[in-house]
């Protein structure tokens, strides 16, 4: 007869487990009265950006607010446009045409129908657009607060504005770094991105620890609009399942499960956007417009260390938010190859990071996620995977600064105080009083920072101070002076605006001799001196030197405007010389060099120099049919046009 088996004994608590690293996460909302308990941080998440932000409120539409709402076809039709903006790429309701002007292209039509929508029922009212975009950038830090809350328990000794769900969401709203995104309206698609990304985030976990079907089916639908909204929502199928392998120790088949209706909704939108612009990625056209494409021509090492000097830069912005500029276009990141130092810093900056979140992933898992989470959302717009079409932007690091805020409290609540060991109450004490600083700092900066937003002058006048060696931010300054110098009618006040914008064009074209904005806004510059003084020789001088460097739509229609306004002789010497000896034999713009001539023979008929110049410029055009007819013009008014008479024998 077998003894029966003996109970075991002694205190539970004393047998030996491996104890889990991260404590267990708490039970959802709904369970636990979440909000209740936390309406003050809730009040406190809700009004900090309308205190931060409520002067935009006055503010008109600056940027890109053109192509995607005051100035988008689509969006002019209200409800009625909301087919044709998820129907079609994301710059065709501006443009009037699917033009790929950058590599991917664009489809983000969320945002943009929301822009339709307020139209409907507003119209044109940007005060309306900036109080939504505070809203839901509110709503963003709310959202942070909670979803950080499901993994991260609150410590019961610890008061509700230390926890770090709470530290990281104010610190979050408070960002500087984040001006750009809330005071731009166009900003809302990264807004309502982040927002809805954290929305699929809050569902899939909840489902993953406590097996709620409705969460399950809610996460799918939140996640497409998310990535409708921006695409860089895709890179939470990569931090959702690492938060719930780090904090909820989820079975990997159950994380499997939880991200089943993230996945159909990537394929889905995937689908979507295929259909839509065409292709996935590569429209196979090359952009060769540095402004579009910031690396086109450039080895493998100078793209590859500007990429990693960028990722040095935007680490340094978020640690000290300090210049902000809405304007890194080239070459205000500077061209540089591996034998920089500011790259190899970088390169170690960053290395580092990456060593220390795999170093620490089971002692510290919040510092390893919240490094995961920073590189995992900046990798889309890092320029390492694709092109995004500018070499950085502070927009870009938008989701990435959540991971950064998580950190940054982290530090200072539980790593520093446990190395500096100051005791229980010097530690409070010491964070509360360190992140104080910070988000004081953070603060000023946000509200000085703001008012650059108001208009167009204010916003380029920000940015010249930073962005020296931008030909984009020079070009934007001197074009709003040239726009300020057309609208002014007092003769002086006029030429001391055109005065002080040619400085900051020339500096373009320094930078970037062939950009056709600077190139058509140095046009304007020329035509308005022009119709101050009525110097025809500078007119055309200055328009010989642009059409040298690119010819610009603006000289051909300011060209059409003088054609017979000008002393005949002066226009048809300039015809010879620029469109025959520049633009056909010397740059073989053929299309534009005979175009010019005919300009040129609209005044004179019978000019035999022009009609020798047309006659041979067809013929190097490959046009014989035109260039015989020119020909016989020519022979009829000088038989014996040698020149002619060549090409004709030929």
């Amino acid at each position: 007869m077998s003894k029966p088996k003996k109970k075991p004994t002694g205190n539970p608590a004393k047998r030996t487990s491996p104890s889990p690293a991260v404590k267990a996460a708490p039970k959802p909302a709904s369970q636990t009265g979440f909000w209740k308990r936390n309406w003050p941080g809730a009040v406190i998440l809700l009004i900090l950006p309308f205190a931060l932000y409520g002067a935009s409120l006055k503010y008109g539409y600056v940027l890109d607010d053109k192509i995607v709402l005051s100035e988008n076809n689509f969006v002019k039709k209200g409800l009625a446009g909301i087919g044709d903006i998820f129907s079609t790429e994301s710059f065709t309701g501006y443009l009037g045409e699917q033009k790929n002007l950058v590599a991917g292209s664009r489809y983000r039509p969320l945002s943009i129908a929301t822009f339709a929508v307020e139209h409907h029922f507003w119209g044109l009212n940007p005060r309306n657009s900036h109080f939504l975009n505070i809203l839901f950038y509110a709503l963003t830090g709310l959202l942070l607060f909670r979803v950080l809350a499901l993994f991260l328990r609150q410590d019961k000794d610890r008061k509700w504005h230390m926890a770090l769900p709470m530290l990281a969401a104010v610190l979050f709203i408070l960002h500087p770094i984040h001006t750009e995104v809330v005071a731009n309206i166009k900003g809302r698609d990264e807004i309502l991105a982040l927002l809805l990304s954290l929305g699929a985030f809050y569902f899939s976990y909840r489902y993953a620890v406590y097996r709620k079907i409705a969460d399950l089916a809610l996460a799918g639908p939140v996640f497409l609009l998310a990535l409708l909204a921006k695409e860089n929502a895709l890179t939470f199928l990569a931090v959702i399942p690492a938060a719930l392998y780090l904090f909820a120790k989820t079975p990997w088949r159950r994380i499997l499960t939880a991200m089943a209706p993230l996945f159909a909704a990537f394929i889905v939108y995937l689908v979507i956007r295929v259909s839509v612009i065409g292709f996935l990625l590569d429209s196979g056209q090359e952009i060769t417009g540095i402004m579009n494409n910031p690396f086109y021509g450039l080895s493998p090492g100078q793209r590859s260390a500007m990429i990693t000097y960028t990722l040095g830069k935007y680490l340094q912005l978020l640690f000290f938010p300090h210049p902000l500029t809405h304007d890194y276009y080239p070459y205000q990141v500077p061209l540089m190859n591996w034998g920089d130092w500011r790259a190899l810093l970088s390169l170690f900056l960053n290395l580092g990071l990456i060593y220390i979140a795999v170093r620490v992933f089971r002692k510290k898992p919040v510092l390893s996620w919240s490094i995961f989470f920073y590189f995992a959302t900046l990798s889309i717009v890092s320029n390492i995977v694709i092109s995004v079409g500018a070499p950085m932007n502070e927009r870009f690091v938008y989701f990435s600064s959540a991971g950064f805020c998580l950190a940054l409290a982290w530090l200072a609540v539980e790593y520093l105080p446990e190395k500096l060991k100051l005791g229980a109450p010097r530690n409070a004490w010491f964070s509360l009083g360190l992140l104080g600083l910070i988000a004081a700092g953070y603060a000023v900066k946000t509200v000085t920072r703001v008012p650059d937003w108001e208009n167009e002058m204010t916003l380029n006048r920000a940015a010249i101070k930073v962005s020296v060696n931008s030909a984009r931010a020079n070009s934007y300054m001197a074009y709003s002076l040239y726009r300020a110098g057309v609208d002014e009618t007092d003769q002086t006040r006029k030429k001391a605006l055109f005065d002080e914008a040619t400085p900051y064009v020339d500096r373009a074209l320094e930078i970037y001799p062939e950009y056709t904005d600077a190139l058509t806004c140095k046009g304007g510059l020329v035509a308005g001196y022009y119709q101050m003084d009525g110097n025809i020789d500078n007119l055309l001088d200055g328009f010989y030197q642009l059409l040298a460097a690119r010819p610009v739509d603006f000289i051909t229609q300011y060209l059409e405007y003088v054609n017979n306004r000008a002393p005949a002789r002066k226009m048809t010497d300039f015809y010879h010389r620029a469109a025959y000896q520049l633009l056909a034999v010397e740059k073989r713009n053929f299309p534009l060099a005979i175009q010019y001539l005919n300009y040129g023979l609209k005044i004179d008929p019978n000019n035999i120099l022009l009609l020798e110049d047309l006659t041979e410029t067809y013929a190097m055009a490959g046009q014989q049919n035109d260039a015989v007819q020119t020909g016989q013009r020519g022979l009829a008014i000088q038989p014996e046009s040698a020149r002619i008479r060549k090409v004709l024998e030929n």
